[in-house]
């Protein structure tokens, strides 16, 4: 059984991309990666290369010459491994047209990378693969593209003359004839951090790409002969302005083909490579959305020669024109309908059993994807976290098979009732991959427990949480750590222990889910809330303001958002200093020692955590059968994410009520007599307090929320 590695093709230069948009698109090189035990090996390097499709009868199949496995060779011996392991087979399949303009070359050493990685067992990132990409390949558009999919905009760090011009480093811009790469005896330079940038953008799911490949090739050197080393202002400006546009075009649903095809204009480099494809400019002038309706935008893919022309229908009509439209040049054309990549490249490894009977080689946890040196150093990474969780009774301290809490040193002299409380985060956590911040989340995890112990009148002494994922990322896991070390602190409970488990093949790359739980106690003789039997008709509601949407209906918050055409990277339309995704992280309030104050002097009689089923479903759950709760919508503020949430989800009142908390996380039941002490002490810690109700007699329903008209 072989490892399988596959990598997209990618389109560049959408438009006026100009080495900043790339799109990779669903025709794959694939390289079936085998190592067998051998003393030694015939074939240079160790390496026998095999090859399949476009090309095959003129590819070189030597490994120092091979740009897949010359790519594979530079990153091994940047770690000081000099050669393949002996024998190392790669059989290459690729349908990828070369020097077409679908990112022939990106593709070959994105899989090269990936090839160095996985016989040199490197672990390396798929962020640290983009330097090395980089390091030879200096179009991040195509790279980052194929590298991790879908439609992306890129942008390079300058690299210092040292860091480029080693020999020993393999450079493809001058294909079909790679410079560099040169065996010095020398160990080449590892690249330097973080080369390229790159963020993803949305794309329309309607959008489809008619590619229209003709019959010659275009090196990337010659057709960057023909660009002018320097363009006027005025056509940089006029590229700018489209470029800006078309990336968010390109992504709302339904997409506007008459923005789409102004904003794929350009003046950098399509005007001067008129001579290099015959009759380029007639045939991008041929088509337009109004004599085929369907397309709303084409371009040169990449360098050329081939066509993107992006299209919703009609696709064989105008691909049928374009092809007549070449053959008028004399040229004879192929033609494909496809669709973005999303998954970018992708490791298939065989399993454990079958990798063994193949090899004969033993097997360890870390071969099985499960690293225990990874998780050694994290837990050397969170124990300064833990331990600035410690509190009487507990210290913080982890690496036991559980954790320890000593009820008396806690406060506790006699036995008290225990409260366990467990939870998760939700989908919020599919933000905080796409944002990459995970710091956040972990203080909603705690949040999400430590709210349903007060409520009980319950103080939070100690925390546990579970961490599971594919394979473990030491420093957002850290992250996560040190998030949740950060409720505990607020919450004044606890890190006292956890479990971090990596499970490749259940979870995809790069995501994770977390549980949490919190245990917690009352004081022998204390009231436990709620206090169904001493609340009465006309006890006082109080709110207590939320800080954001918490950590509830995000499955209809990102429904939400993906139907108005937004990134989480864009700027929120409800909050013009931050981004969509950035605003959605604000964590969940942790109410904790605001409100055991309260219930400490004997001043609430219940609470209510607003979390799922929002204000509708949750206040009756601390109410007697005989009462029910009388709110009134006008008596406090909805956040603006709220109001826009509510009018882009077109949701009705009802339903925007029993989704989110619609501003207040907290809900208490208060006697008259005792609301000005309630609000005093719960400001004194800094909570925002609403009287937004009363409790009445029972008719028909628990909550009723009136003056609902106000949220329209």
């Amino acid at each position: 059984m072989a490892t399988v590695i596959t990598v997209p093709c990618s389109s560049a230069n959408i438009g006026p991309g100009f080495d900043v948009i790339g799109l990779a698109l669903n025709v794959y090189l694939e390289v079936q990666l085998t190592v067998t035990k051998k003393d030694s090996s015939e074939h240079s390097l160790n390496c026998r290369i095999t090859y399949e499709g476009v090309n095959a009868e003129s590819v070189p199949l030597v490994a120092q010459d091979n740009l897949i496995t010359r790519t594979a060779v530079y990153v091994l011996r940047c770690h000081g491994i000099r050669a393949f392991p002996a024998e190392t087979h790669v059989h290459v399949k690729n349908p990828i047209p070369l020097g077409r303009g679908l990112g022939s070359s990106a593709a070959a050493i994105v899989a090269g990378v990936n090839i160095a990685n996985e016989v040199g067992n490197l672990k390396l990132t798929k962020a640290r693969m983009l330097d090395y990409c980089l390091m030879e390949e200096r179009h991040p558009d195509n790279v980052a593209a194929a590298l991790y999919g879908g439609f992306v905009g890129t942008y390079l760090n300058e690299l210092s003359l040292e860091d480029t011009e080693r020999l020993e480093i393999p450079l493809s811009e001058v294909l079909p004839e790679p410079a560099g790469g040169v065996d010095t005896g020398l160990r080449p330079p590892e690249p330097p951090l973080n080369i390229g940038h790159f963020t993803t953008f949305k794309w329309s799911p309607e959008i489809k790409c008619i590619c229209v490949i003709p019959q010659f090739e275009v090196s990337t050197a010659k057709a960057r002969e023909v660009l002018p080393e320097t363009f006027s202002r005025k056509d940089a400006i006029f590229n700018m302005q489209r470029l800006a546009v078309l990336t968010t075009a390109l992504g709302q649903s339904p997409p506007d083909p008459d923005m789409i095809f102004t904003a794929m204009q350009d003046k950098l480099h399509q005007p001067y490579r008129r001579g290099l494809i015959p009759g380029l400019t007639e045939i991008l002038q041929s088509v337009t959305p109004q004599s085929h309706p369907g397309l709303l935008g084409i371009c040169l893919s990449g360098a050329g020669p081939t066509i993107l022309a992006l299209a919703t229908h009609n696709f064989d009509s105008i691909a049928n024109h374009l092809l007549e439209e070449f053959k008028k040049n004399g040229i004879t054309c192929d033609w494909k309908l496809l669709e973005p990549a999303k998954e970018g490249t992708t490791v298939t490894r065989p399993t454990t059993e079958s990798a063994s009977l193949q090899t004969g080689e033993a097997l360890t946890y870390a071969s099985s994807g499960v690293s225990i040196d990874a998780g050694n150093e994290l837990v050397k990474k969170i124990k300064s976290l833990t331990a600035s969780t410690r509190r009487p009774g507990a210290d913080g301290k982890i690496g036991g098979f559980g954790g320890l809490l000593d009820l008396t040193a806690a406060g506790y002299s006699e036995s008290p009732i225990l409260v366990g409380a467990i939870d998760g985060i939700g989908t919020k956590v599919k933000i905080a991959f796409e944002m990459d911040k995970h710091d956040t989340v972990g203080i909603d995890l705690v949040a999400m427990n430590v709210n349903d112990l007060v409520v009980q009148g319950a103080e939070p002494l100690m925390f546990l949480d579970y961490y599971a994922c594919s394979k473990l990322n030491v420093e957002n896991t850290a992250k996560f750590i040190e998030g949740v070390s950060n409720g505990c602190i607020q919450a004044g409970a606890s890190l006292v222990g956890g479990e971090t488990a990596e499970m490749p093949g259940i979870y995809r790359e790069g995501e994770y889910d977390a549980g949490g739980a919190a245990i917690g106690a009352i004081k022998k003789g204390a009231t436990i809330l709620p206090d169904t039997a001493a609340m009465v008709e006309g006890d006082v509601l109080l709110g207590l303001a939320s800080s954001g949407v918490h950590s509830n209906g995000f499955s209809l918050v990102r429904k939400i958002i993906e139907r108005k055409g937004l990134s989480f990277h864009d700027t929120a339309p409800w909050s013009v200093n931050e981004t969509v995704g950035a605003n959605l992280l604000t964590p969940t309030r942790i109410y904790v020692k605001p409100l055991l104050a309260a219930v400490r002097k004997g001043l609430l009689k219940g609470m209510s955590h607003i979390t799922g089923g929002g204000l509708l479903e949750n206040i009756p759950r601390m109410l007697p059968n005989t009462l029910a709760a009388d709110l009134d919508a006008k008596a406090w503020p909805v956040p603006e994410v709220f109001k826009w949430l509510k009018e882009a989800g077109q949701l009705d009142d009802t339903e925007f009520c029993r989704t989110f908390n619609t501003g207040l996380g907290m809900v208490l039941v208060v006697s008259e007599s005792n609301v000005r002490s309630a609000t005093e002490i719960l400001q004194e810690y800094g909570e925002t307090v609403f009287r937004v109700g009363s409790l009445t007699k029972k008719t028909n329903e628990d909550c009723v929320v009136r003056n609902m008209e106000v949220w329209r």
